[in-house]
């Protein structure tokens, strides 16, 4: 956008413009790439080494490197490589006797004189950490598919991916989906890990692919509705009115679809959250305005003391509690599944029985997995009719004098085909009492698989204010986080937004 497209705004001080905010970010991020020819080295003597070790041992597959650094849209700050084993689907029984046999050969070898240290990781499809001179390579595990075969791996499709990308996507575009994958991370909507949720790189590049560059992207995205279809494959954007939807009606319901342009019944998306998916609308929105490189610049999160965020709990009126499972190790891709299944079940619950849920949302943190709740009250909110006597009758007097006034009646006495009849609350359960009951006693109604109903009942805390999640809190840095923006509310991008750069 130029400059005399937000000429009519008034500023209090000179402030760039939209070409030379991503002009600065792109020198930072060109002078980053140039250092990567020591990564793009090892790389390459990794994947010749796996491969030699791979024929020696008798299977048949290739190593290839994959994810945005071959596709050469990598930022810095992501902390892992990725490399992808490909196998014969004949070799899909052996995978972990693969996987063993690879682990034990690479931990007798080095490159460039530097010894590997290299860990099996188990998932939907376990897979290697390999670090060498404090490089984390991750050797995930595909196998060689046709288009419009069914997959075996979530990684199978990955090479298609990678083909489709570089095909459509022209050098200059390149810088785009860097500006896009930069601004979508430093809003922290961004799929760090495998099974999180949040814009997953592939998204960013099909959507910069479709739009054209950045700025086109952060324009359309502005104006994106609670419903958005795009089909890249088509060349095709649709939105879909539910602006009458509540939130709550929204959740299960994607508000972004990006149809897989290599499996068009795939949504790329489908990572993606309802909060997340308005929080980059209302980003693009502002961005738009008033463009400053703090937008793509890594947002630090400074929880309060617990004590203080107490107070801010309680002034709001809300009602939290924490569902929390220790994650004794597991990966982060097993607890994000096990959380985002645990929020799905615990809120059907919660809206069955008539509590006042005002939202609920997942966490993985590194000590803990499961769900941050809150409540506009701790009672739930249960409307009961009660029909009384015939409007003729000589009970309608008593009837009258005792609902005409009485505390729980929230509609009524009122006529209703000749009765009588009242709208009243009933108390249930207090919400923490109602949870515990749950997890150890009601387990059975939740609908999760049969090992985490049992992981529930077994190892879940319900918390409140209370001194155990204080423990938490104060010992668990990225748990205290994810606390305090779930209660916060506020993007961190709004935090780095200083009174003279509002207007």
């Amino acid at each position: 956008m130029s400059k005399s497209n937000t000429s009519d705004l008034t500023r209090k001080k000179e402030v760039l413009n939209h070409e030379e905010v991503e002009k600065k970010v792109l020198e930072v991020i060109q002078v980053q790439w140039e250092q990567h020819e020591i990564q793009r080295e090892l790389l390459s003597i990794l994947s010749e080494k796996i491969q030699m070790d791979l024929n020696s041992l008798g299977y048949i597959g290739r190593v290839e490197t994959q994810g945005s650094f071959i596709r050469k849209t990598y930022l810095s700050e992501d902390e892992t490589f990725d490399l992808l084993l490909i196998l014969s689907r004949s070799e899909k029984a052996k995978v972990h006797q693969i996987l063993d046999a690879l682990v034990q050969r690479l931990r007798k070898d080095r490159v460039k004189k530097q010894l590997i240290s290299v860990e099996k990781h188990t998932g939907k499809m376990p897979y290697l950490r390999i670090i060498i001179d404090d490089e984390f390579i991750n050797l995930f595990v595909g196998f060689e598919v046709l288009p419009g075969e069914e997959t075996i791996s979530i990684f199978d499709l990955i090479p298609m991916h990678t083909q489709y990308i570089l095909t459509h996507m022209k050098e200059e575009t390149r810088q785009e989906v860097l500006l896009f994958k930069k601004f979508v991370k430093a809003i922290g909507v961004y799929r760090s890990e495998i099974g999180a949720i949040g814009f997953n790189g592939y998204l960013c590049e099909l959507l910069i692919i479709f739009y054209g560059t950045f700025i086109k992207a952060i324009e359309a995205i502005r104006n994106w509705k609670p419903r958005t279809i795009i089909d890249p494959k088509k060349n095709q954007e649709k939105t879909e009115d539910v602006d009458f939807l509540t939130s709550e009606l929204l959740v299960g319901y994607y508000p972004l679809y990006v149809l897989d342009p290599l499996n068009p019944k795939d949504n790329v998306a489908a990572s993606v959250s309802v909060d997340q998916y308005n929080s980059i609308i209302a980003a693009a929105n502002i961005y738009f305005y008033n463009p400053l490189i703090s937008f793509f610049e890594d947002q630090l999160c400074e929880a309060p003391p617990f004590d203080e965020l107490v107070r801010k709990i309680i002034n709001s009126g809300r009602e939290i509690v924490v569902l929390v499972i220790n994650r004794d190790f597991k990966e982060s891709e097993v607890c994000w599944q096990k959380a985002i299944s645990i929020r799905s079940s615990f809120e059907t619950e919660l809206r069955n029985n008539n509590y006042l849920l005002e939202r609920i949302k997942p966490f993985v943190s590194d000590e803990y997995f499961g769900v941050f709740v809150s409540l506009m009250a701790a009672n739930p909110q249960i409307s009961l009719r009660r029909e009384g006597p015939e409007i003729t009758s000589r009970e309608s007097l008593r009837f009258l004098r005792r609902y005409s006034k009485h505390a729980d009646v929230v509609a009524g006495p009122f006529i209703d085909n000749d009765k009588w009849v009242i709208h009243f609350t009933k108390k249930g359960q207090i919400i923490r009492d109602f949870l515990q009951n749950l997890v150890k006693k009601n387990t059975f109604v939740l609908n999760v698989d049969s090992f985490l109903k049992i992981e529930i009942k077994e190892k879940m805390s319900v918390l409140s204010l209370d001194e155990k999640l204080r423990e938490m809190y104060e010992i668990d840095e990225t748990f205290s986080e994810n606390l305090f923006l779930f209660i916060e509310r506020k993007p961190l991008w709004i935090c780095s937004l200083k009174d003279a750069d509002i207007f």
